[in-house]
């Protein structure tokens, strides 16, 4: 993935529990191209954990934005 990314689509996930997080992402990237992008802020810890473990065994590329001590921004595509 490119420095200069844009943004398809955008979710904040912050406060849901698993499995959502990682069910809500899988629902909005089977409706995004394979050229596009998905931002997900997610809560740290389980969430976090899920979602990247998920989303990578279904075949997905994941980068992380920005990480602090509450919350990850991953950037994710199919390409």
């Amino acid at each position: 993935m490119e420095n200069n990314i844009f943004i398809d689509h955008y979710l904040d996930l912050s406060g849901l529990s698993c499995p959502v997080n990682f069910v809500k992402c899988c629902l909005v990237l089977e409706n995004l191209s394979s050229s596009q992008i998905l931002k997900v802020d997610l809560d740290i810890g389980e969430a976090e954990t899920s979602v990247i473990d998920g989303l990578q065994e279904k075949g997905y590329k994941l980068k992380i934005l920005n990480k602090d001590s509450k919350k990850v921004t991953l950037i994710i595509s199919s390409e």
